[in-house]
């Protein structure tokens, strides 16, 4: 063997072992922070503020006897109403809720210019999370370029809201334009869309597909009736109160039909919208560990394995995973949108729908003379 050969040989052979050396030492860089955090949230609590959706209850039920050693307690309720108690806990100083799980829309829009989140990257640890390579989408993993603080698992079409064929005779949706039915006028309920919420995602939709004319027809000649509740905008239309229903809760019109219920009752899948479903880690959490032991799980394989499974059991649409290597769910293909076209619809709770969110309540404060 020549000098040359033998020094190239010798210097490839010193490469490998510094690479191989570089691994290992990133390896056992992890897995002793992994040891640690688990080790320090053994009798933490973990305070988690999760969206009102059944499956979102039952995934942090299986994180609580996947480490039963971390005492975790729920909060279940709307985007809408986490969204503003949050921002006012924080500037009385107080700090009590260690991560939120949720659709995105209210954490981008109104909990991180208020300054209310932490870096998510400074909590995940596994490198199964943290390789982009495991993320279908890695430019887009989070809300917001402001920063890496909401960090998005899910993005799937959904649907508006409902139609309740029963109320008018011989009503039936198939484009936008009949939204204008004059036969439902003072027959359309819209949840409250001053602020992100069903309703206005749903408005965000159409103002993309038929523009600012559309919306203040429907807002003004359609005289719709507009509530804060979401629960009371499902009841409204299941009661066939209303015709048209934009927002309501998913969840509880899925478990309806599962009763053999509300058959009249359908989505109104004509006008999607993108949606944002990802976890965050709210300012000053008080208690880091089990937040990082939280959050590395939730969106582990095994982790969104567990939402999709649970999401599917309890509603229609939405179980779908932006990691790689997890399946949506079979019966939710439909969900699963194309990522290459987005920017045909509106994703509304990121930066690049805020726009049109805005104008959505630009028009609603013109037609309502404010």
């Amino acid at each position: 063997m020549s000098r040359n050969v033998a020094g190239r040989t010798r210097s490839a052979l010193l490469a490998a072992t510094l690479l191989l050396a570089a691994g290992s030492a990133q390896a056992q860089d992890w897995q002793a922070e992994w040891a640690a955090a688990l080790a320090q949230s053994k009798g933490q609590d973990l305070n988690l503020t999760v969206h009102s959706y059944e499956a979102h209850e039952a995934v942090a039920r299986e994180f609580q006897k996947k480490f039963p050693d971390i005492k975790v307690n729920v909060t279940a309720a709307t985007p809408s109403s986490t969204a503003p108690r949050i921002v006012t806990e924080q500037k009385n100083g107080i700090y009590n809720v260690d991560s939120w799980w949720a659709s995105t829309s209210n954490m981008n829009n109104i909990v991180l210019p208020a300054d209310g989140f932490e870096k998510i990257t400074d909590y995940l640890i596994l490198p199964e999370v943290k390789d982009p390579s495991k993320w279908q989408r890695p430019d887009m993993l989070y809300t917001s370029d402001r920063g890496p603080y909401i960090m998005v698992h899910s993005y799937y079409y959904e649907a508006i809201g409902f139609v309740n064929s029963n109320v008018v005779k011989g009503y039936k949706l198939e484009n936008a334009d009949q939204l204008l039915d004059p036969r439902l006028i003072g027959k359309i309920v819209i949840e409250d869309p001053r602020r992100p919420n069903g309703g206005s995602n749903g408005m965000a939709a159409l103002l993309k597909l038929k523009g600012p004319d559309f919306i203040s027809a429907l807002f003004t000649k359609m005289q719709p009736t507009f509530m804060s509740i979401t629960r009371q905008v499902t009841d409204t239309v299941s009661r066939g109160d209303a015709v048209l229903a934009f927002g309501g809760n998913p969840e509880t019109m899925y478990q309806c039909w599962n009763a053999g219920g509300c058959k009249d009752i359908s989505r109104m899948k004509q006008f999607n919208y993108v949606l944002a479903r990802g976890v965050a880690v709210l300012k000053n959490a008080p208690h880091k560990a089990a937040t990082k032991v939280w959050v590395n799980w939730l969106l582990s394989k095994e982790g969104q394995e567990s939402y999709v499974q649970n999401w599917a059991k309890t509603n229609q649409s939405g179980a779908v995973s932006l990691r790689a290597d997890v399946a949506p769910d079979p019966k939710h293909l439909d969900s699963v949108p194309d990522y290459s076209r987005l920017d045909q619809f509106v994703s509304v709770a990121t930066d690049s729908g805020a726009p049109v969110m805005e104008e959505v309540y630009r028009l609603l404060a013109k037609a309502q003379g404010r």
